[in-house]
């Protein structure tokens, strides 16, 4: 009698099948587990990549910002050096009209006392120019003319 499987649908054992089926079976399986180990060498290949270029472009945008916040400092320098220009300027306004006050009540004061006598006239003392802003350099000065000696009528 010959041997039957006690099923007929079941499959036949590992020892029934031909070697060079084992032989064929063990080589696929030493290929997949080849190709699965390529396949993951690859993808760690690749993921070394991509962070290699995240960290580029991080890099570049980090040299993008800091030339931004370069030039924002320029501009901030030069809006600070405008300003202390300007205040300057503005000091020497306040004095100038402080110093343009008194020589008026000093005016007021020597034609009260003369009366109706000929007044001389009061030049005011001689003033350091201020330092012009940076922009006015090439522009030539304008000579200061004292003001008109005030004429009294008898």
């Amino acid at each position: 009698m010959s041997r039957t499987p006690a099923r007929p649908d079941a499959a036949p054992a590992a020892s029934d099948l031909p070697t060079w089926m084992r032989w064929g079976g063990a080589g696929l399986t030493a290929l997949l587990a080849v190709l699965f180990v390529v396949l993951l060498l690859q993808v760690r290949g690749q993921g070394q990549r991509l962070q290699a270029l995240q960290d580029r472009i991080q890099s570049l945008e980090n040299a993008q910002d800091l030339e931004r916040t370069n030039a924002l400092e320029e501009q901030l320098r030069s809006t600070v050096q405008r300003l202390q220009n300007l205040e300057g300027i503005e000091q020497s306004l306040q004095s100038l009209s402080s110093e343009q006050e008194n020589l008026r009540l000093q005016l007021r004061s020597a034609g009260s006392r003369k009366g109706s006598g000929d007044l001389e006239p009061v030049l005011p003392p001689e003033l350091p120019e201020p330092s012009a802003p940076s922009s006015s350099r090439d522009r030539p000065a304008r000579p200061v003319t004292p003001p008109p000696a005030p004429t009294v009528q008898p």
